[in-house]
């Protein structure tokens, strides 16, 4: 299992988190994560707002992927402030 208690611990409590406000940004040559595994968590978590970065990787260091964080944080931050918990239209 890991970190969790097993590989698919946080598909199976998703429920936990679920009026948690997220952003899920996910590197489509990312490798490590791969992209089906987002996807995975997305359709279990539909309030989720999914993101994947068509040119991004695993690394955040990328810079599509710091983009695509920076972008993602900011909306975060905007969602927040006015109040907005549901993800985007």
């Amino acid at each position: 299992g890991g970190f969790f208690e097993t590989d698919e611990w946080i598909l199976e409590n998703v429920d936990a988190i679920r009026d948690v406000p997220t952003v899920i940004v996910q590197g489509r040559y990312d490798v490590i994560c791969p992209v089906h595994a987002a996807w995975r968590l997305h359709r279990r978590w539909p309030e989720s707002d999914m993101r994947i970065v068509p040119d991004g990787s695993h690394s955040a260091a990328d810079p599509a992927m710091a983009t695509a964080l920076t972008e993602a944080a900011d909306d975060m931050a905007k969602r927040l402030q006015g109040g907005e918990l549901a993800p985007p239209a």
